[in-house]
């Protein structure tokens, strides 16, 4: 734990706070939303709200940010998102911070509230999640454990980076959502301990790592042949970024559209595993990346 501390020379002499806060809980029959500063409830926002009901909790509810108004009502300045979801959730009052303004004060609060917002990085919330235990978070920190490798919970500088580390929790949450636990654990495995790749940071990019492990998990019969690790040693993905990059560069410079790299290079290392080890029954041919565009090209047509 860590106390808030301010240093001497960053104390504020000249502070005009005006005035203090009330804190109570108000019925939500009183509580208004002034549409002349306040946001519209689109799909996204209803989307939002009934998320909040789903997962309702007064530990995770933070007060509601009021200002009183004539006839005993109460504009809402910051938590009509929150309020909607405690009123689908059946409570009849919420908790409000109350401050005396005026409407445009109420405006220049909203703006405040809403635009000087400091971002929280995914990085922090799954370090977040992960002390409070959630299923999504310690499945993911676990895998990552079982292959040899861990999850960062904060970023690096390149220069810092070691092999082993993963910084994409967004991709790596959507291989988890995409292929058995136990092809990723020995797709890491295999990474950790292959000569060039377990002992380079370059591989644990996140933009190397994740077509690599995509590529891997779908072919798990040739992951699992005991010869795949000293074929892959051999295997120059480097060469197979370098040639991508300048494909890229070319069909950019023509204004011709082109995949993702997180997808040519994942059907570059397939097209290798393909190579390397053809015998598989019944599963599809790997889209080469020719294959790949005739498919872009046809989707555009139609």
């Amino acid at each position: 734990m860590r106390k808030i501390e301010i240093s001497r020379r960053d104390l504020r002499a000249d502070v005009n706070a005006g005035s203090a806060p009330i804190l109570q809980w108000i019925d939500i029959e009183r509580l208004v939303v002034d549409d002349s500063y306040q946001r519209d409830l689109k799909s996204q926002n209803w989307k939002a709200i009934r998320s909040i009901a789903a997962h309702f909790r007064w530990s995770m509810f933070s007060p509601v940010f009021v200002s009183p108004i004539e006839g005993g009502a109460y504009a809402v300045i910051d938590g009509q998102h929150r309020t909607h979801a405690a009123a689908m959730c059946g409570f009849t009052q919420v908790p409000c911070q109350i401050v005396q303004m005026t409407r445009g004060e109420q405006a220049a609060a909203f703006a405040a509230v809403n635009g000087k917002v400091t971002q929280v990085t995914i990085w922090q919330l799954f370090k977040a999640a992960l002390a409070a235990g959630e299923k999504w978070a310690r499945d993911a920190d676990e895998i990552a454990r079982e292959g040899g490798c861990r999850i960062l919970t904060y970023g690096k500088s390149p220069k810092d980076k070691k092999p082993g580390e993963i910084y994409s929790i967004k991709g790596f949450m959507k291989l988890i959502e995409q292929r058995p636990r136990a092809h990723i654990v020995a797709a890491l495995r295999l990474l950790r301990a292959t000569e060039g790749y377990g002992d380079n940071p370059d591989t644990w990019d996140s933009g190397c790592l994740l077509p690599m492990l995509m590529a891997m998990t779908e072919r798990p019969a040739a992951l699992a042949n005991p010869g795949f690790a000293k074929a892959f040693e051999n295997f120059d993905f480097w060469e197979l970024v370098d040639r991508d990059d300048a494909y890229r560069r070319e069909k950019r410079r023509l204004g011709v559209a082109y995949p993702p790299k997180s997808e040519t290079l994942r059907a570059g290392v397939l097209e290798w595993i393909d190579k390397a080890f053809p015998q598989r029954v019944g599963a599809p041919p790997a889209l080469g990346k020719a294959a790949i565009m005739e498919r872009v090209g046809a989707m555009k047509v139609g």
